[in-house]
Order: structure tokens, then C-alpha cells, then sequence
């Protein structure tokens, strides 16, 4: 943690919204308690940021497609492991089929999705991205890398390489994405 800052929050910051002390920076304390409430503390500051209103518009809009997280987070879905039916993004996303169904609908209505029958079963369908869609994708990826290179520019080239590293495997420790299917072809 270079300078005592996590990007956008200070440590100080951290420690006051955890309502105790987060991990020292010499690493005392790993393991323990305070270390996971410290995390906690964090984690809750960064969902607390990118839930504002200008982060989430340079995020997932300005292009006149304004995203919500749980679209921004389909699209992705769907450009990694599509075409796949809404039951299978409906599991993913932990929720019922009749859940995902409107937001399906919405991003199909926005012309970022497309819907054709699933040639194993004509009585189902296989969501894919749209050419529009695909481009949304790459247009919201390259948002979020400026806004994070512009958080990150401070830290050393090593902080980044170690906060990608541990980021990375902590997030691949969650649940996991769609299962792997016919993917959506470039």
C-alpha cells in the first residue's frame, strides 16, 4: 500500500469507516481480525465510489447508452462466455430466469443483445452481443481502465502488478462466471 492510500481513500478514511484501526502497513496484525475488518472497510469504500452517480456515468454511459451494473455486468458475461440461454445467465447471476428475463429484454431493446434459436433445441433461444453491443463492451472496458489507471497512477509499477495479482485471485475466489459454453463468435 503505497503512501498509506488505497487509490481514491485514504488509510484514515478506511480506519473510520471500519470503526476500528484497518492492518498496519508493516503487515502486524495479518490474519487477524482486524486485518478481514480493515478489508471489509475497504471493499465497502470502493462499492460505496463506484456507486456514484459520475463514476458509474463514466463507467457504463456517456456514449447515449447508459448501462446499470447488472447490464455492464451481462454484456460481459455474455462477450466472455456466450451465446448461452437465459437460464444459463440467470444462474450466474443467482437469481431466477424470470428475473433476467426484463433485463435481457432491456438490453435487447437497446440493441445490444440478439436472441436466435439454440440449433440443439428450437424451442429455446441463445443470447449473443449485437455488433452494438460488442462495441459497448469495448467502449465501457476502456472507460473502466482509464478511470482505474487514473486511480492507481501514483502507486509504483510493483504496487500495481501486486494489488492485480492479489485482486485478481481474490476475485477469482468468488463465485464464479457462466459456465463455459459455445462461445460468441468475434
Amino acid at each position: 500500500m503505497a503512501g498509506g492510500r488505497f487509490g481514491w481513500c485514504s488509510l484514515t478514511n478506511v480506519e473510520t469507516i471500519g470503526g476500528r484501526a484497518a492492518a498496519a502497513e508493516d503487515g502486524a496484525g495479518e490474519g487477524s481480525s482486524e486485518t478481514e475488518d480493515g478489508l471489509q472497510a475497504a471493499f465497502a469504500a470502493m462499492l460505496r465510489w463506484a456507486s456514484r452517480a459520475s463514476v458509474r456515468t463514466r463507467l457504463w454511459g456517456g456514449d447515449g447508452t447508459e448501462l446499470t451494473p447488472t447490464d455492464a455486468w451481462l454484456v460481459e458475461a455474455l462477450a466472455g462466455h456466450g451465446p448461452m440461454r437465459v437460464s444459463t445467465l440467470a444462474a450466474w447471476q443467482g437469481v431466477d430466469k424470470s428475473t433476467v428475463t426484463p433485463q435481457v429484454r432491456r438490453l435487447e431493446r437497446a440493441g445490444l443483445v440478439d436472441r436466435v434459436p439454440d440449433p440443439q433445441d428450437g424451442r429455446a433461444a441463445l443470447l449473443s452481443l449485437s455488433p452494438r453491443g460488442r462495441e459497448v463492451r469495448d467502449r465501457v472496458r476502456t472507460s473502466g481502465t482509464e478511470v482505474l489507471a487514473e486511480q492507481l497512477a501514483s502507486w509504483s509499477a510493483a504496487d500495481r502488478r501486486t494489488f492485480t495479482e492479489l485482486l485478481t485471485r481474490f476475485a477469482a475466489g468468488l463465485a464464479g462466471g457462466p459456465p463455459a459454453g459455445r462461445r460468441d463468435p468475434a
